[in-house]
């Protein structure tokens, strides 16, 4: 499992930090991070007898904030844009079905923002 989590790491990426769920944590992800020049954001959990500081506590409070962020695109590219799942020939069609979605999600997303200026306003 960590050999197909570790694919999808690109080193290429303008940042070298790792979001994931508290499921992901523990020493071995986090060698496999270290070992590819990766910061660590992972979700720390407690066990029992052994709470977490109330310095972890504080960082497991931010950082869902900026996961949420991006979990609320994908969560509503699933409930209303036709989902996840592509049954399409060729990587063409793919790629162009991924970006009409992303564009209609794109300007989907412009209107509520304009919307709700224009309320102000």
């Amino acid at each position: 499992m960590t050999a197909r989590c570790f694919r999808l790491l690109d080193p290429e990426n303008e940042h070298d930090y790792v979001w994931a769920d508290s499921a992901y944590s523990g020493e071995c992800f986090e060698e496999l991070l270290s070992l590819g020049g990766f910061e660590s954001l992972i979700h720390e959990k407690g066990a029992r007898n052994h709470p977490l500081s109330e310095a972890a506590k504080e960082l497991n409070r931010v950082k869902p904030a900026i996961r949420a962020c991006v979990e609320h695109v994908f969560g509503a590219m699933t409930m209303s844009i036709g989902g996840k799942l592509t049954r399409k020939i060729g990587l063409e069609r793919t790629e162009a079905r991924w970006g009409l979605k992303n564009l209609a999600f794109n300007f989907l997303r412009y209107l509520q923002c304009t919307s709700s200026l224009a309320e102000v306003a």
